[in-house]
């Protein structure tokens, strides 16, 4: 350490001599080393500035994809929840359908139940009609032999099936047999 001092002290000593010779590379040494360091601030200035640029650049990119991301989203939750109420009205539709198809069926037994009831009906009708009608027979043909007529004179003038809308009125067979015999 004392060697580097000492030729310190012969350097400035040489410098208080006036050495032109030593003092001109000395100040263009010192005045490139002040160049280059200005240089170098410049030189990180502008690049923090330009990372600086970048950076906000980069976020606002970010923010932007974040925006972007965000709608997407939902929209991705508009099209699941669009293709969920397609799904119910499917399911909807699907439940209608069987339950029209139910209930068209139902139509059709009762309306196949009421002609059956109605047909049923009409054949008790007719059935009712030509026992009474029989009976009818029977009750003229025993008047006749009871009173001594050897002849039996079969009514044609009444069928049985014609007029049984007329006799549906009358109540009971009794009101047949006690009543007026028929002409």
């Amino acid at each position: 350490m004392d060697t580097v001092v000492a030729e310190l002290v012969t350097f400035f000593q040489a410098l208080k001599g006036g050495s032109l010779f030593v003092l001109a590379p000395v100040l263009i040494g010192l005045a490139l080393t002040i160049a280059a360091v200005a240089y170098q601030v410049i030189a990180i200035r502008r690049f923090q500035a330009a990372s600086k640029a970048t950076q906000e650049n980069f976020e606002t990119i970010a923010a932007d994809l974040r925006k972007r991301a965000l709608e997407l989203k939902k929209q991705d939750e508009g099209l699941r929840k669009r293709d969920l109420e397609a799904k119910e009205r499917d399911e909807l539709k699907g439940f209608v359908k069987d339950a029209n198809a139910e209930l068209t069926e139902q139509f059709q037994r009762s309306r196949q139940q009421q002609v059956l009831k109605g047909s049923r009906r009409a054949l008790k009708e007719s059935v009712s009609q030509i026992i009474v009608v029989g009976l009818e027979d029977i009750q003229n043909r025993m008047l006749q032999t009871d009173l001594g007529m050897t002849s039996v004179v079969f009514d044609n003038s009444r069928s049985a099936f014609s007029g049984w809308a007329a006799d549906r009125g009358r109540s009971s067979l009794t009101s047949w047999v006690g009543g007026p015999a028929r002409q």
